[in-house]
């Protein structure tokens, strides 16, 4: 797969993609790209979102049952050309890793319509994890959603993965890779990327002007904040769509792998 330049429209107010919220869980809003003609939900569909939120598991699930699962979408994931346009993007980079937080991705237990979507974001997180630790040491692998049952934090165990309550910012070094899957911008910057400068990040795209989705009282109050976290973020990277996954149509379509521009790169960007 041949990188690209972040396309302009990605940073400038006019053409930018807006967002729908499609889950609400806790304070943490999970969001997903629709097309200029969409909008935002309001406060009271947040509301809604969230008072429908089942809080029962699957009936006869357990952590055999899910394994089970992500090894079958795990082998489906390595077929595909998603998967291998990745590989060959990342792979052929050096990476000096030991961490890697995976931060806003749902539950994989409840009984509800986005399980799969956050099985299908697990294997891509820790397809990304096995690719950037290849020829390196193990990562230390972090989690942190408000809505993990005591099944998904038994599932994430049996994955070598630790399930933080709290702070997982904590664990976001120079040296780490951050996978924030439609967290809604206002918390991503303010708290997960706040004065952070991770390896590789996959998440929401990043812009320097959040202006137009400052739809919220507690929104404007971080707008300023974030427009400059937003503009320090790409200064030193670019941004290179997801390739096209088919297989659920909300689990990584809309995301975007940032990457920190080499040296020469940097030093293209200044001649």
């Amino acid at each position: 797969m041949s990188e690209q330049a972040t396309p302009d429209h990605l940073k400038t107010k006019s053409r930018r993609v807006k967002r729908k919220k499609v889950q609400a869980s806790d304070g943490w809003t999970i969001v997903t790209h629709v097309d200029h003609k969409g909008g935002a939900a309001g406060k009271g569909d947040e509301s809604a979102l969230h008072n429908s939120r089942p809080t029962r598991t699957v009936d006869g699930l357990n952590v055999t049952r899910l394994m089970d699962d992500f090894k079958r979408f795990t082998a489906r994931w390595k077929e595909m050309s998603c998967a291998k346009r990745l590989d060959e993007m990342l792979g052929k980079r050096k990476w000096h890793m030991n961490s890697a937080a995976c931060i806003g991705i749902g539950s994989f237990s409840l009984d509800w319509e986005h399980r799969h979507r956050s099985i299908w974001q697990l294997v891509l997180f820790l397809d990304i994890v096995d690719i950037v630790s290849t020829n390196g040491p193990a990562l230390q692998l972090y989690a942190q959603e408000p809505i993990f049952t005591p099944l998904d934090v038994a599932f994430l165990s049996a994955l070598n993965i630790s399930v933080l309550a709290s702070d997982i910012e904590a664990r976001i070094a120079n040296s780490s890779f951050v996978f924030a899957p439609f967290v809604e911008w206002d918390l991503l910057l303010s708290v997960f990327l706040k004065d952070k400068n991770p390896e590789l990040y996959i998440g929401n795209d990043i812009l320097d002007d959040y202006t137009p989705y400052a739809n919220t009282e507690a929104k404007v109050k971080v707008l300023e904040e974030c427009n400059g976290l937003g503009k320090r973020f790409l200064q030193n990277r670019r941004g290179v769509r997801v390739p096209e996954f088919g297989e659920h149509a909300h689990a990584l379509n809309g995301l975007l792998v940032y990457l920190k521009n080499t040296q020469e790169e940097e030093e293209g960007r200044r001649d």
